[in-house]
């Protein structure tokens, strides 16, 4: 902010002064944006009927926000969730004390996890089984060959697309006399988890094909020379992720698919990282770490309960009932709605991801942490992607972006993964333009960074007019983010129209240049808090 990026040691103490000017600067606004969005929803709350919003069953005398099905139905079913991860992970204990044997543990995951899946799906789990079968069939006949990859790829991106356009296939189909199959009552439709699946099943068989074509890279030695975590008998989960697995088979393809903890959720492991902590269990966890990273969870989970009963901007923008009200919010009101829209969505996903992993280190299997920094601790689309649901980002990167070229053919292979994001996520519009909108924001991106990374701008990188300009651009990208993200995950593109037609007048011009300094110096904070974190010696945020 007043001293430039990376100062002797003697303007230390000034550095970390600034940073704390810093948080405040941006700290002051927060809890006026939670203040206001409080009053706004009392407001709202006595002028109109907000469709969604309910009796709590949590808290007598007030409503909540249940308009979402997913935090819905995560909610209700948390008490059995948690009584079926229990008896899991016990039984799974007692079989380990009575045998150490990887073909045990195999298959107890794999009777455990579809017996789980059956109750969860009924009989349509024998869709699953049968895709799981024909793609190890294909695997046993084609792994190896040079297109292998290819009819991996259109085989089940195409079984996923068509899962998800026919709402799940029919027994009917195949035979008349099996119709009866299609009418048993279900939790959760089969479909629904198919894109996860797709993830495990192209990990699985391009890492087989990937053995046996000897196209495998010893990444060993460097990764050991650059990671703090890994020991001499101590195995990082990169380690893990990067190494090569010895052990396939039909057991092993159906334990890692069908593994309940990560099954309905995630977090995503390639099959490497996890067959890896099946015979030897993960040892970056001890009990103290996950003790405290359950703390972080139940204050995650808390914060989104109050949050459900005291603000409801997700269902105003997400209920068609509701759009009346949307349409009536003044400028202000719908920057602090766009806002805290976007916190209850890494609320959401944060509390379930976390949930998932917690279930999975109790069985001492590590998956990544899906949420690396915290949603208002992002200034670039890069920066976003890397820490946002950050094991498919990871899983993209291994599987889709580096077999298409990596970082030489940026500009053109982001078209294709973040085409395919939209499209593993939901067959809408609104996720197709969200998709190709940050293909569209990402391409400047790409160029101005590698531009200025260039080694005739070094001097220029050293100075303070460079981090300002840093801070404005960081600024208004995350305008744009917002806007993006709303589009996809929030109020469509119909909602984004209300919102920019409410912001085009004067008040709304001068709140926007408000907002842009606002975030202009909360992109500050970041960029020194990054180096504070160097300077700690953090190489990568865990959480």
């Amino acid at each position: 902010m007043f001293l430039p990026p990376n100062v002797s040691k003697e303007l230390l103490p000034w550095k970390k002064a600034e940073l704390l000017l810093a948080v405040c600067l941006l700290g002051i606004p927060i809890l006026f944006l939670l203040r206001d969005g409080y009053y706004i929803t009392e407001t709202l709350s006595s002028k109109y009927r907000i469709a969604g919003v309910v009796n709590s069953p949590y808290i007598s005398n007030v409503k909540v926000d249940l308009n979402d099905g997913q935090l819905k139905g995560f909610l209700e079913s948390l008490p059995l969730m948690t009584l079926v991860a229990i008896v899991f992970v016990v039984l799974r204990r007692i079989l380990f004390h009575i045998h150490k044997s990887v073909t045990l543990s195999l298959y107890y995951y794999a009777v455990f996890g579809i017996g789980y899946a059956a109750y969860i799906h009924g009989p349509g789990v024998l869709f699953l089984l049968g895709m799981i079968l024909s793609n190890y069939a294909v695997a046993s006949t084609m792994a190896g060959i040079k297109g292998f990859p290819l009819v991996i790829w259109i085989g089940n991106l195409s079984f996923m697309l068509m899962a998800e356009y026919y709402h799940g296939f029919k027994f009917a189909w195949v035979a008349k006399n099996l119709s009866f199959l299609d009418h048993f009552p279900v939790l959760l439709s089969w479909y629904r988890v198919n894109n996860l699946c797709m993830l495990k099943v192209v990990s699985f068989l391009i890492d087989y094909h990937w053995k046996i074509s000897n196209k495998l890279i010893p990444t060993h030695e460097k990764h050991m020379s650059k990671c703090d975590e890994c020991k001499k008998d101590v195995l990082c989960l990169k380690f893990r992720m990067e190494s090569h697995a010895n052990r396939y088979g039909l057991l092993c393809f159906i334990a890692y698919n069908f593994y309940p903890p990560l099954y309905l959720a995630g977090p995503t492991l390639t099959y490497n990282a996890w067959i890896s902590q099946v015979e030897i269990p993960q040892q970056t966890f001890d009990r103290k770490r996950l003790i405290l990273y359950i703390l972080r969870f139940c204050f995650i989970f808390f914060l989104l309960l109050w949050f459900m009963h005291y603000l409801y901007f997700p269902t105003i923008a997400n209920n068609s009932r509701n759009r009346h009200i949307l349409d009536a919010m003044t400028p202000y009101e719908l920057i602090v709605a766009s806002y805290l829209i976007l916190k209850w969505i890494w609320l959401k996903f944060t509390m379930i991801w976390r949930y998932s992993r917690i279930w999975a280190l109790f069985d001492d299997i590590e998956s990544p942490e899906n949420m690396g920094r915290c949603m208002t601790n992002n200034y670039c689309f890069e920066g976003f992607w890397r820490m946002w649901h950050r094991a498919f980002n990871q899983w993209l990167i291994r599987y889709l972006f580096i077999p298409l070229g990596g970082s030489r053919y940026k500009i053109f292979n982001i078209w294709i993964v973040f085409g395919y994001v939209a499209l593993w996520h939901d067959l809408t519009l609104n996720l197709l333009a969200w998709g190709w909108g940050m293909c569209l924001f990402i391409m400047p991106e790409v160029l101005v960074k590698a531009y200025f990374a260039s080694p005739k701008m070094e001097n220029f990188r050293k100075t303070l007019t460079y981090s300002w300009m840093c801070a404005v651009a960081g600024g208004i990208y995350i305008c744009l983010m917002i806007m993006a993200n709303l589009v996809g995950f929030s109020f469509g593109l119909a909602g984004l129209k209300i919102t920019l037609e409410g912001m085009i007048n004067w008040d709304g011009l001068l709140l926007m240049i408000k907002v842009l300094i606002t975030l202009v110096f909360g992109t500050h904070f970041m960029f020194l808090y990054r180096e504070d974190e160097v300077r700690r010696g953090i190489k990568d945020k865990g959480y």
